[in-house]
């Protein structure tokens, strides 16, 4: 399985994640994205996959450089 699969397929697993949104700029990419939500992980993948990411403690959103906190950029 190709890696863009194998990481939606991990996203759409996580009990945290709601959705997950892609982006594609060719049909086949839509395809390719759609083909990840019925595949079946192993039950060692995941944690594998977990441990290889680390444990990276979310605090609070980080602004892009140059952002500013309750500025709208485009």
């Amino acid at each position: 399985m190709s890696m863009a699969t194998l990481a939606l397929a991990w996203v759409l697993r996580r009990g945290e994640v709601a959705s997950a949104i892609t982006g594609a700029s060719r049909p086949e990419q839509v395809r390719s994205n759609a083909a990840a939500s019925p595949v079946e992980l192993s039950e060692d993948l995941p944690a594998a996959v977990d441990q290889a990411l680390g444990d990276v403690p979310v605090t609070e959103p980080t602004l892009a450089p140059g952002a500013q906190s309750g500025v709208k950029h485009r």
